[in-house]
């Protein structure tokens, strides 16, 4: 809010005390019409809001307020350590404010982005390993990242368990495996948009078919490969087959993607 951001959402609940849900949307500007932003959040949000959650926002911003930077600096002082540790690995490196060339961003301190292409292994591969052989669990991962996130509860201990265990899968599966996943590419995102997607919603009329043969067909439900969370497809718009072949492309290589709705990407719903 100091850089001048009119409107701002904060979420208390990822790296503060708060619970989870817990979130802020900060106001800090004339050229906001406040009375408007309450009218549409209210159209979102819910009229009976869990007091739980509300109390627990008020006391992470109070103890961030009395205590944070004494809590946060030596958080701070471990990931830097942790991120040089990283970054001597033969195959991962840690992103680094030195990867920063563009004015306006910044690195966020309390994530630790790990690059894991040279390994031979997916992010997904490595974030399984993690849990199942070292009992840690990385905030998210795609097919050359993970991200682990520090907050408050973090401690040396936590940080140099995750170094510790990727310096093992480094030396394991040196030269072992290749991951394969460098033909992935993204496809142009330019879609017909034939019907809205609340027409869509109210349509009775919908059937599964391969994905294979849905060049062409009106999508009747939407597809989000995560990360990053962006939209491939929603309901409303032309199938093209570039979808289609990134798609399955995803499905191959065991990406999650949010809004299917079996277990793989073998079918999509469209307009029947």
């Amino acid at each position: 809010m100091e850089a001048g951001a009119d409107l701002c959402v904060q979420s208390t609940h990822k790296i503060l005390s708060a619970l989870s849900q817990g979130s802020v949307l900060h106001f800090n500007s004339e050229l906001i019409d406040i009375n408007r932003v309450k009218k549409i959040v209210s159209l979102l949000q819910t009229t009976s809001p869990n007091y739980l959650i509300l109390a627990s926002i008020d006391l992470a911003r109070r103890q961030a307020a009395l205590y944070g930077e004494k809590m946060f600096h030596p958080i701070i002082k471990c990931a830097e350590e942790t991120r040089r540790k990283i970054n001597h690995l033969k195959n991962f490196s840690c992103f680094t404010r030195g990867e920063i060339r563009a004015r306006g961003y910044d690195l966020d301190v309390t994530k630790l982005t790990v690059n894991v292409t040279r390994s031979g292994l997916s992010g997904y591969k490595i974030e399984e390993i993690l849990n199942i052989e070292y009992n840690i669990q990385v905030d998210c991962a795609d097919l050359f990242n993970l991200i682990a996130i520090l907050g408050i509860g973090s401690t040396r201990n936590d940080l140099e368990k995750l170094s510790q265990a990727l310096k093992k899968i480094d030396c394991e599966y040196h030269g072992k495996v290749t991951n394969g996943h460098e033909s992935l590419q993204l496809p142009s995102l330019s879609t017909e948009m034939v019907m809205m997607p609340r027409d869509v919603f109210l349509m009775q009329k919908t059937k599964r078919i391969p994905l294979r043969k849905a060049a062409g067909h009106i999508a009747a439900q939407s597809l989000t490969p995560y990360p990053p969370g962006i939209p491939v497809l929603i309901p409303g718009e032309r199938i093209t087959p570039e979808i289609c072949d990134y798609l399955l492309n995803l499905s191959d290589k065991e990406i999650r993607v949010s809004g299917q709705e079996t277990d793989t990407l073998k079918t999509i719903k469209v307009i029947a």
